[in-house]
C-alpha cells in the first residue's frame, strides 16, 4: 500500500513540475515591447510605408531628444509639437528609448531636449510659445 502512494505521489509532482516548466517556457518566450511602432515612421512595416508626423523630419536642423516612455515627451509631441507641425516646423526625430547611444553621444542627461545644430539646447518641457520662438531663432 505504501508503495503505491509513493508511486502516485512520484507521479504527480512530476506532472506538477512537467506543467510549472511549460507554464514558465511559456511566459519566457513572450516579449514585452514597451513600443510596437517604430519612432521614424518612414520605415517600412510588411512592405508598406508608414507615415510619420508631420513634425518630424530627418533632415531637420533641431534636434528632439525623447523617449516613448518619458510622459514628458508625449505631452510635448501631442500638445506642442503637433501645433506647431501644422504650422511647417520640423524637428529631427532621436529616440534615446531605442537607442541609448545617441543620447550618451551628445550628452542627453534628460529629456525632452532640443539640440540646434550649433550646439544650443533648450532641456525640459516646453510650452508652445517658447518652443516656436526658438526653433526661429535656429532655422
Amino acid at each position: 500500500m505504501r508503495k503505491d502512494w509513493a508511486l502516485i505521489s512520484i507521479i504527480v509532482l512530476i506532472l506538477l513540475v512537467g506543467l510549472g516548466l511549460v507554464g514558465f517556457l511559456k511566459l519566457s518566450k513572450k516579449k514585452i515591447i514597451a513600443n510596437p511602432l517604430p519612432s521614424i515612421q518612414n520605415e517600412e512595416v510588411a512592405g508598406q510605408a508608414t507615415s510619420q508626423p508631420a513634425y518630424f523630419d530627418q533632415n531637420a536642423k533641431v534636434m528632439f531628444f525623447y523617449s516613448d516612455s518619458c510622459p514628458h515627451c508625449q505631452r510635448e509631441k501631442s500638445e506642442v509639437l503637433e501645433p506647431l507641425g501644422a504650422e511647417g516646423y520640423k524637428v529631427k526625430p532621436m529616440n534615446v528609448g531605442e537607442n541609448p547611444a545617441v543620447g550618451q553621444q551628445f550628452n542627453i542627461s534628460g529629456v525632452p531636449t532640443f539640440v540646434a545644430e550649433n550646439g544650443d539646447r533648450l532641456v525640459g518641457y516646453q510650452t508652445k510659445d517658447a518652443l516656436k520662438a526658438w526653433l526661429d531663432q535656429h532655422k
